[in-house]
């Protein structure tokens, strides 16, 4: 379990209004400055020769005008260097959601239950089209009361290699 964890997560049901308007247009919100770069999380993982893909990370926070969510971005045709994936390119640029009641028990353990921070949920997030796994709404599960002790979430991404996307056409 990381120690250096964020401590400002929120609790209780969200409230307030959802900022419109943010970064490409989205209406999502956008981060609040200052970013935090030591809480960015970022990696690279291979797929396996099926094209499986795991990554093991900490539980997304959340901040006001957006719901909880993970950033995705799948590039083909290039390397893993020292220095990270070079060459190829992006053929898809998206963003994975998690269920509200995934969230709301997140919301009970620490770190998440002392924070004061407004939350978005799923239903007024603006990017999120509500169309489930389409839309990227991962399966989630967790023991029943030890939400603490890890989640699990899958979901099935169907990309076309030949596709470029640069990030803006969220």
């Amino acid at each position: 379990m990381p120690t250096d964890v964020p401590t400002d997560v929120p609790t209780g049901t969200p409230t307030g209004t959802p900022p419109s308007g943010g970064p490409g247009g989205g209406g999502g919100g956008g981060h609040s400055e200052p970013t935090d770069d030591e809480r960015y999380l970022c990696g690279t993982q291979l797929t396996d020769k099926h094209g499986r893909v795991e990554f093991r990370t900490v539980f997304p926070g959340w901040y006001q005008g957006r719901c909880v969510h993970i950033h995705t971005k799948v590039h083909v045709g290039g390397t893993l260097t020292d220095a990270g994936y070079e060459g190829g390119h992006t053929c898809h640029t998206g963003q994975l959601f998690f269920q509200e009641s995934v969230v709301l028990d997140s919301a009970k353990v620490a770190p998440y239950s002392t924070s004061t921070t407004t939350r978005t949920t799923l239903t007024e997030d603006t990017i999120y089209d509500r169309s489930g796994v389409t839309g990227g709404l991962m399966r989630v599960t967790h023991a029943e009361k030890h939400i603490a002790r890890g989640v699990v979430g899958s979901i099935t991404l169907g990309v076309d290699r030949d596709e470029t996307h640069d990030g803006t056409d969220l």
